[in-house]
């Protein structure tokens, strides 16, 4: 059973799972990125499906939002570290659904998947507060 996850918008994160047998399950929950891992969980609960019934996590890198990126790649690669099984990740530039998107690309395997951007990160130079000097 694959279990695929989607996070480009900053308020929602859409899962869906396909079973061996071909069935499928998607929703999409509004919900901030500190709630993601939390609607995960309630979303497997609902669908009686727990994590060792999962073979591969696949997991849609961005690019969107740095924060929904960076927790849905986090919780991707936690989980299939966790139940020791593969995850593959793709860009989704095209802002596609997570449908359409499974049915026409392939996901490589790796053994971990890092967020893709749009543009470069503005999350790692030193801000200037008030009475600060300026950096030499």
């Amino acid at each position: 059973m694959r279990l695929a996850i989607c996070a480009q918008d900053i308020n929602s994160i859409t899962f869906r799972v396909v079973t061996d047998a071909g069935e499928e399950h998607e929703t999409t929950v509004e919900v901030q990125p500190e709630g993601y891992l939390q609607a995960l969980d309630q979303t497997l609960k609902e669908w009686k499906i727990i994590p060792k019934d999962l073979s591969e996590v696949l997991v849609v890198t961005g690019p969107g939002s740095f924060t929904a990126s960076r927790v849905s790649t986090t919780i991707g690669n936690g989980l299939a570290f966790a139940q020791g099984i593969p995850i593959r990740g793709i860009e989704n530039r095209e802002n596609l659904s997570l449908g359409d998107l499974l049915s026409r690309s392939p996901f490589e395997q790796q053994t971990y998947v890092l967020p893709s951007y749009d543009r470069p990160p503005d999350i790692t130079k030193q801000k200037k507060r008030n009475g600060d000097k300026e950096p030499d």
